[in-house]
């Protein structure tokens, strides 16, 4: 990284950091990772913020291990990263307060994925080879998941446990999902909208990579077996800045739902251009993601009755929701963004440290053996690990959001869903 680089990215990091994106602690242990410790504190300092402690990316010793994680910090996906990582680190406060790991503390160890494919392979390459992590937690868009578990999973034989929904066709043995699959989401999604809202006609939007085109695939699917009609569909590249010719043959084609599958940044630009078209109350839009981080982007007058499915809403009503929240926001302070991207991290971290602890060692065979089955019971409930597919049973909810940008209304709650991939998928085949 050359030195206009790196200011650029201190910037960034600087203005994650004052919009309350992004915590004191994190931006010490991001930016140290590339312009050392020492730098990073007398540039928190110069943004009038004050240095605490941190453990330095890179520190090991003898009584502690590493675990990595990829997340979106730059990029069209910058919008999830933050409760990813604060979510990251209240599972390994939690678990550093209660001895740590079979005697060493763990330490998280934080790369940027830039949202882009090849960065993405380099740094978990960086992650696995170089800064030699047990394990690594991978938050990235599909194109770059592919990639990552190939590339740096299977082949350097490292866990990776990713916590955002995709569209299927991961398989192999380092590689767990700890979200929803179609089978989990757009399936029990679509019967529900045709009972709920007499939904007969469906038409697809989402951006042109892997989990917008394999996700419309599903819809299509979906309405072919359901019995009723599949109008269109509309693949974006990123970047998108002007939507209106894919607005108006959606208008054109009348759906009474239109599924949307648009990444990141990207959604904020659309949906602004489908308010503008006079198109809401018009069409009813349904998605799989779609959360608390959007919602504040759109004005309150636009911002109800868009329909959802999560495996979980900051809204959900459990005592594991409520003590994970108290939790979060000691981390993080009092009304921090908190989405299912967050849950889902917590989820993973969790589980990986109790197949080191089943495993009694942080041996990647042992472990993988010890996540095949495990459950663990997180804020969206028992999230179990099915052993054959390595992909987990998780909760399926419907939700419309409101004018309060952090409630969204729990219209359904339809229960955990074994995972079902759209693949066959014999994990251990595939080493």
């Amino acid at each position: 990284m050359n030195r206009y680089q790196k200011d650029s990215r201190i910037q960034e990091l600087t203005d994650q950091l004052q919009r309350g994106q992004l915590s004191r602690r994190n931006f010490l242990k991001i930016a140290g990772g590339f312009i050392g410790a020492a730098a990073a504190s007398s540039a928190l300092a110069a943004c009038g913020q004050p240095a605490t402690a941190t453990t330095p990316a890179g520190e090991g010793g003898a009584d502690r291990v590493r675990l990595g994680m990829m997340t979106t910090l730059s990029g069209i996906g910058s919008i999830h990263a933050p409760p990813t990582i604060n979510a990251a680190n209240l599972a390994l406060d939690e678990i550093n307060a209660a001895g740590g790991l079979l005697g060493k503390q763990v330490d998280l160890l934080i790369e940027d994925n830039h949202t882009d494919v090849d960065i993405a392979v380099q740094k978990g390459l960086k992650l696995v080879q170089e800064k030699k992590v047990a394990a690594f937690i991978d938050f990235g868009f599909s194109n770059s998941r592919f990639a990552v578990a190939e590339k740096v999973a299977l082949a350097n034989k490292t866990v990776m446990l990713s916590p955002i929904f995709y569209e299927g066709g991961i398989c192999n043995r380092y590689f767990f999902n700890i979200s929803a699959l179609p089978n989990q989401g757009i399936n029990p999604f679509m019967p529900w909208l045709m009972k709920e809202k007499a939904a007969k006609s469906f038409y697809g939007i989402g951006s042109a990579y892997a989990w917008g085109i394999g996700s419309i695939d599903a819809v299509e699917k979906a309405a072919a077996a359901n019995g009723v009609k599949f109008l269109g569909r509309e693949e974006a590249p990123f970047g998108m800045t002007d939507w209106s010719a894919i607005i108006q043959r959606l208008e054109a084609a009348a759906p009474d739902v239109c599924f949307v599958f648009v990444a990141g940044n990207d959604l904020v630009t659309f949906l602004k251009q489908f308010f503008d078209f006079g198109l809401n109350g018009k069409v009813q839009l349904a998605f799989t993601y779609f959360q608390e981080e959007v919602t504040p982007t759109i004005a309150p007058e636009f911002r109800a009755g868009h329909l959802s499915t999560n495996t979980w809403f900051l809204s959900y009503d459990s005592l594991e929701s409520k003590k994970f929240l108290e939790g979060y926001y000691r981390v993080a302070g009092q009304g921090t963004l908190v989405t299912m991207f967050g849950e889902g991290t917590y989820d993973a971290i969790w589980m990986w440290a109790k197949a080191v602890e089943k495993a009694g060692t942080f041996e990647t065979e042992k472990v993988v053996d010890a996540l095949e089955g495990l459950a663990f019971k997180g804020p969206q409930g028992e999230v179990t690990i099915d052993p054959k597919t390595h992909h987990a049973t998780v909760r399926c909810l419907i939700a419309e959001s409101t004018e309060d940008s952090n409630n969204f209304k729990i219209l359904a709650d339809l229960g955990m869903i074994p995972p079902d991939p759209p693949q066959a998928c014999d994990a251990n085949s595939v080493r």
